[in-house]
């Protein structure tokens, strides 16, 4: 009984984000052009790049890949890509994106939940993608990664992106909420922003935990960004503008300490399918 109604809470959260994308698809890569954002998807790019299959034409999958921008990416550099979200309005955003590019015969697109692929077989990409948050979003990221490491060959690369608990404590701790603290240091859950629905924050330990689970061997684990994380919420568009490629390069050089990724505001882990 108990199960059941896991699941009934579940199905009703992740209609609660589907409904928020669908009402923002049109709006949706605004929120994305300011110089913090174009900072982040440099760092996920040059971590992205180390693990791309060797194939010219590698297939990669895209998973809660919304209006397309790693799936375009990626097809410019030659692979073909599926992308897949639960909103169909961000896949329709996405694809009059892709034929602006003339891309459409590189990504094919599917309405898909990240934690249901049952849609694809077992082995079938050379890499598969999960960036920005559909696994934090989703509500059981186990699921979501096993469908992940499922899909991809043995030996590909699975690379994903998660919120990152301590970046959320600082943002209950700078909003006065600290009722809320205790619950969600024990189980990662919390509202977004303007309450719309629930997501989940993860520690680099427990997200290299779940790896693990799913039969990923983990590679690497960074945080994005780190250092930009910590510059004052009011100037940080104009301190990372003023020194965009210095910044740039110290992220890298520090994103995969140990003792720094947490800081970050998402964490990537970069994990191989075990054979």
């Amino acid at each position: 009984m108990q199960k059941s109604g896991v699941l009934i809470v579940m199905k009703r959260d992740i209609e609660l984000v589907k409904e928020f994308y669908e009402k923002t698809a049109k709006e949706y890569d605004k929120g994305y052009e300011t110089p913090y954002w174009k900072l982040y998807h440099e760092i996920t790019w040059e971590n992205i790049k180390q693990f791309l299959p060797t194939k010219k034409d590698g297939f990669i999958l895209d998973a809660g890949g919304g209006t397309g921008y790693w799936a375009i990416r990626l097809a410019k550099h030659g692979y073909r890509v599926v992308l897949t979200d639960i909103s169909e309005s961000m896949l329709k955003v996405a694809e009059k994106k892709i034929k602006t590019e003339k891309l459409q015969d590189q990504i094919r697109i599917r309405v898909a939940d990240i934690r249901d692929m049952s849609s694809f077989k077992s082995n079938h990409f050379d890499m598969a993608l999960a960036e920005g948050d559909p696994v934090s979003y989703c509500l059981n990221p186990e699921k979501a990664i096993g469908e992940l490491a499922r899909v991809v060959q043995p030996k590909a690369p699975v690379v994903v992106s998660v919120d990152s608990k301590y970046s959320m404590i600082s943002r209950l701790i700078t909003e006065g909420s600290f009722e809320q603290l205790s619950k969600f240091i024990n189980t990662g859950i919390i509202k977004s922003r303007k309450g719309e629905f629930e997501f989940q924050a993860f520690t680099p330990e427990e997200l290299e935990t779940l790896f693990e689970k799913c039969g990923l061997k983990l590679l690497r684990l960074i945080g994005k960004p780190i250092l930009a994380q910590l510059l004052p919420r009011e100037r940080r568009d104009e301190l990372i503008m003023k020194d965009f490629g210095r910044l740039l390069a110290l992220e890298l050089r520090f994103y995969s300490i140990p003792s720094l990724v947490g800081v970050g505001g998402h964490l990537e882990a970069v994990g191989t399918k075990r054979e």
